[in-house]
């Protein structure tokens, strides 16, 4: 089968799954889909914390067969980069079917597509990792325990999860998470204009503004989100922060890594 052809059976296919699910929307609710995946990867830092999580499940295939889970995939930026990993299986979970369909012709075949909620998924067999980008913020503070029990639910025993991620600086009450959010955004923006990309800065500001509504972005600050995973069965083995590195009151663009206990 072409290329087309093979992506016009996917159209299909999805527009079928989908059709009457409304509910399966998130992401699309507030950032222009398409614009998002054509900027997404200029996003700064982002190069550099995928790169730290491809080098883990890279370190993991050479032991060994391996299966990962991408939760969050959105519309398949991330999961392409883990693609071309000999001796790997990827399943790529994503909850918004508007994403799900971008991110099943992205991959076209090479990952299972999956169209549910992290928070309830429950694969046949646990992974050997599960990884996460620019996702785990998308779950809200009060759903953090049902996502900790179910990332260890769905992960082997010494499984490794590795959350990239953006971490606001430290607030202590909803004026300080506003705050917050304004400087990690702020710094962000800037760069993002001062480096000529005109686009992701308009898709930061979505990004601001779905956090300040609280309508889908629920970024912590690094206590937060630690105290989160480690109430859980998980262990903290690194954290990596890419940038910014000469600023330490924005908060930053992270990668962790926890391993299951």
């Amino acid at each position: 089968m072409s290329n087309q052809a093979m992506q016009n059976s996917l159209d299909n296919k999805f527009s079928d799954d989908f059709r009457g699910n409304a509910e399966l929307i998130e992401m699309s609710r507030y950032i222009d889909l398409e614009i998002y995946h054509a900027v997404e990867r200029s996003h700064p830092y982002y190069v550099e914390m995928v790169g730290e999580i491809r080098t883990r499940i890279e370190t993991l295939a050479a032991k060994k067969k391996c299966s990962v889970l991408e939760f969050g995939a959105g519309t398949g930026l991330a999961t392409d980069e883990v693609l071309d990993i000999p001796n790997l299986d990827v399943v790529a979970l994503e909850l918004d079917a508007e994403c799900a369909a971008i991110l099943a012709r992205e991959v076209m075949g090479k990952a299972q597509v999956v169209t549910d909620n992290i928070l309830t998924y429950q694969a046949h067999e646990p992974f050997d990792a599960i990884f996460s980008v620019f996702a785990h913020d998308h779950i809200h503070h009060d759903d953090a325990p049902r996502l900790v029990a179910n990332l260890r639910r769905n992960l082997k025993r010494g499984g490794l999860y590795l959350m990239g991620g953006e971490i606001l600086p430290f607030y202590e009450n909803n004026e300080g998470r506003t705050e917050a959010l304004y400087r990690y955004h702020g710094f962000i923006i800037e760069k993002a204009l001062r480096d000529g990309h005109f686009e992701l800065a308009q898709i930061e500001i979505s990004a601001l503004k779905s956090g300040i509504q609280k309508i889908g972005d629920f970024k912590r600050h690094e206590a937060l989100f630690e105290t989160e995973m480690l109430a859980g069965d998980f262990r903290l083995l690194e954290k990596i922060k890419l940038g910014p590195e000469h600023l330490d009151d924005v908060g930053g663009v992270y990668t962790y890594v926890f391993e299951a206990i």
